[in-house]
């Protein structure tokens, strides 16, 4: 083949060979939106079904809790409904009945509403968990065992 014929199909081929570099670059560079599913429940972490305010004020607050390892929360209870994902740690729930359920490090759960219970620290380093709150607008979020029930306004 005489050398002007050629230097257009060499040309074309690496021009096909780069091309395709470019795109398989590309692809590799552009990463799939992703959507992962944390919580699907119609009920709280002991079973109790899922009720919702019929309020005229909806209020959503997201809050990270933090517990220092070997500690635990005051007895308390929730007045609104809320859903916790553990960012980081091992916590144990319990009711006053006794119930437990220990949830680490990336699982969701619905927490129990007007119920008491505590929350601990089981791990060795710090707990923090994402809370949040489906309430109402003047109705606190939580109230400590000891103090005035939290009233709906």
């Amino acid at each position: 083949m005489p050398m002007p014929t050629r230097l257009p199909l060499v040309a074309a081929l690496l021009f096909s060979v780069c091309g395709s570099a470019l795109v398989a670059q590309a692809t590799k560079a552009a990463p799939a939106v992703t959507s992962t599913t944390l919580l699907k429940t119609t009920a709280t972490w002991n079973g109790a079904p899922l009720t919702y305010s019929k309020s005229g004020s909806p209020e959503i607050q997201s809050v990270v809790v933090e517990i220092p390892a070997g500690l635990a929360t005051a007895w308390h209870l929730h007045p609104v409904n809320n859903i916790a994902y553990v960012l980081e740690g091992k916590l144990r729930l319990e009711l006053e009945n006794g119930t437990t359920k220990v949830f680490q490090a990336g699982e969701s759960f619905a927490e129990v509403v007007n119920t008491w219970h505590r929350g601990s620290n089981l791990g060795e380093g710090p707990l923090r968990i994402l809370v949040i709150y489906l309430g109402e607008v003047g109705t606190p979020t939580s109230a400590a065992q000891g103090s005035p029930s939290p009233e709906r306004h």
